[in-house]
């Protein structure tokens, strides 16, 4: 699942797997309503994960548990890098993905996460829209070449994501259908 934010941290985009996943609308998911059906026991972690992230304009990570479609929680892995653009490097917000975790690698650990690190989940990507998918591969390059330490390729890296994140979210305020985009 992506997710595009903005400056203020209130989300602008969620795909198509999010609305499938959760059974929670677009409208009801911007801002932050996306709150709503994050466990109650975790929305404080997940608050202050994110807040501190906005404040220092850096990468998160963060565990949770997400109330599924079927009325039943999962644990997810949630992480965003985040975006600058035009002018002067200006913080725009976040783009970031969230993947399911299988129950066995979770058992009873609280809500968790942390800020200065973009952390990859396990797991495939989401299948979704072509650009989604982009988005989502990119940010698991993005992980990858930061674990690697090959620093000149985060900027390239960052830079496509920044224009995937646009494009998503413009084709969500023109209407159109990101499910929809090649």
């Amino acid at each position: 699942m992506i997710f595009v934010t903005n400056a203020d941290g209130r989300a602008t985009f969620v795909s198509r797997e999010w609305i499938e996943c959760t059974g929670q609308s677009l409208e009801d998911a911007v801002g932050f309503g996306w709150t709503k059906v994050v466990h109650p026991d975790d929305r404080e972690t997940a608050r202050m994960i994110v807040a501190n992230a906005i404040q220092t304009q850096s990468p998160f990570s963060l565990r949770y548990r997400l109330l599924s479609r079927e009325g039943q929680y999962m644990w997810v892995a949630a992480g965003a890098i985040p975006s600058f653009g035009p002018p002067d490097q200006t913080f725009l917000g976040f783009l970031g993905s969230i993947t399911r975790i299988p129950e066995d690698e979770v058992m009873d650990l609280p809500a968790d996460g942390s800020v200065g690190q973009f952390v990859l989940a396990r797991g495939r990507p989401t299948p979704g829209s072509p650009l989604e998918l982009t988005a989502d591969l990119l940010l698991m390059v993005h992980s990858l070449v930061a674990t690697a330490g090959v620093a000149r390729l985060r900027p390239i890296i960052e830079e496509a994501l920044h224009v995937v994140g646009v494009e998503l979210a413009q084709a969500e305020q023109s209407g159109h259908d990101p499910t929809q985009l090649h």
